[in-house]
């Protein structure tokens, strides 16, 4: 029988390893407005942010320069950054899904212990600079109302203490939402509704 597993797999799998190194101390699955809320306080308390692309395998990661307008100058200029890393899955010699690494615009640089990624973060601020200079490099997605995902959904930020602990995750897309959050529309009721009227008039 053949071995088959996905994505997220590989991603609950590298979380399995954190707890298992003892790195975790909480983690979850983030998705709506009250989980986002929930992350934006997590991430205030943050000290180091790493930023981690979950593959199925390792044959996709070739994929990742499909999205880019430029990518070798988006790696000769963003290569000297350390927390980005993309984790992915394959197979052991038992048949074992095992997890591999490699530090996102570099294939040579990996991780001997994978639970090592936790400790290449950087300060916020830092983390703000090279998404600027990320998203300069990337191709516009095009897709948002095609019901298809962006680039951007398929990274995860994690938030780390400064013990080395995992204390938060969010998408990346779901990041960026907090550091721009949307404000809705003022409400404007007609004047002429009864139910709102003060008696008297």
């Amino acid at each position: 029988m053949q071995a088959t597993w996905w994505e997220k797999t590989v991603e609950y799998g590298f979380i399995l390893r954190l707890s298992a190194a003892g790195r975790l101390d909480f983690a979850a699955p983030i998705a709506g407005r009250h989980e986002r809320s929930s992350g934006d306080g997590i991430f205030g308390k943050d000290n180091k942010l790493v930023l981690i692309e979950f593959k199925r395998e390792k044959s996709e990661i070739a994929a990742e320069k499909t999205i880019f307008t430029d990518y070798y100058a988006a790696a000769n200029q963003l290569n000297h950054y350390n927390h980005h890393w993309i984790v992915y899955g394959g197979l052991t010699d038992q048949k074992k899904l095992g997890l591999g690494n490699q530090k996102y615009f570099d294939p040579h640089a990996r991780s001997t212990d994978i639970t090592d990624i936790l400790s290449k973060g950087i300060t916020h601020s830092e983390f703000m600079v090279y998404l600027e200079q990320l998203q300069y490099y990337r191709v516009a997605d095009g897709r948002a109302g095609g019901g298809h995902v962006s680039p951007e959904s398929m990274l995860t930020v994690l938030g780390v203490s400064p013990s080395g602990k995992l204390v938060g995750s969010l998408s990346l897309e779901q990041y960026s939402h907090e550091l721009k959050p949307t404000f809705p529309a003022p409400h404007n009721t007609p004047n002429s509704s009864p139910s709102l009227r003060p008696r008297g008039m």
